[in-house]
């Protein structure tokens, strides 16, 4: 697994800085979609937006919370589709711990079979799950839910906010290049404390030995609504794309900066 290497373990004032990403690049896609702008083809790949749901909870220890991920992405220019997804979630071991994160239908698209590996490693603070599409070509868009976290508090944590991190997760093309993405963390918080409590210093997943558990290929749908797979977002094009990760960058530049 390669997985770019991005800035951890400034949990508790980075959220905000992330949040500024994606509540910015979403109401730039969603109002150049409305107002009908187009972009010419460019050599970067569409963004795509990974986001949890509840994006706060309040919770308190030893208690169990269900958390959805959803993916937004068109893919990338030239049509390509998204053809394999990385979602990384890491947190603070001392407070969290993952008890199970299973496969969403996002990835299927029309159906098609998704093959899955996952691996939970609650004492570095890490959890993965792998999900390639088979076949590649073609690949998938649209947006839906890419997986369903289950973590519970543990039962000696301390009153105060800590967060669960997507910013190592990493959405791949049918193309030659990666999807730009833009990540929200979810904030837990503790026994109603309203301080950030300590954060914590996670090892780069590429050196950490993980131990993933293979669920299989299979196309089966675990949700038979509407949400059952990616859905085609329209007016969604690279150039809107390229607006899109230029205000992301520039949020995420002012927010580091204030952390200073």
């Amino acid at each position: 697994m390669t997985v770019p290497r991005a800035d951890t373990g400034r949990d508790g004032m980075a959220s905000d800085g992330r949040r500024a990403v994606v509540v910015i690049g979403a109401a730039v896609l969603l109002a150049l979609s409305i107002a009908g702008v187009a972009g010419t083809a460019v050599a970067i790949d569409q963004v795509a937006i990974l986001s949890p749901e509840p994006m706060t909870v309040n919770a308190t220890p030893g208690e169990t919370i269900t958390i959805e991920l959803s993916l937004w992405s068109q893919g990338g220019h030239g049509g390509e589709g998204v053809s394999a997804v990385t979602v990384i979630a890491q947190y603070h071991p001392d407070y969290l711990e993952v008890t199970d994160i299973e496969r969403g239908p996002w990835l299927e698209g029309e159906k098609a079979a998704v093959h899955t590996e996952t691996a939970i490693a609650n004492e570095q603070g890490t959890t993965v799950i792998e999900q390639r599409h088979e076949p590649v070509a073609g690949g998938t868009a649209g947006s839906g839910t890419i997986a369903t976290l289950t973590v519970t508090v543990t039962a000696d944590a301390p009153a105060g906010t800590t967060t669960i991190s997507f910013a190592e997760s990493t959405v791949d093309l049918t193309g030659d290049y990666m999807s730009a993405l833009v990540d929200e963390s979810a904030t837990i918080t503790i026994a109603g404390g309203n301080e950030p409590l300590e954060s914590y210093n996670h090892t780069d997943p590429d050196d950490l030995t993980l131990e993933f558990d293979e669920t299989g290929t299979t196309n089966d749908s675990s949700d038979d609504g509407a949400g059952a797979g990616g859905v085609p977002i329209p007016g969604f094009t690279a150039g809107l794309a390229l607006v899109a990760v230029s205000v992301a960058a520039g949020a995420l530049w002012i927010s580091r900066t204030s952390l200073r």
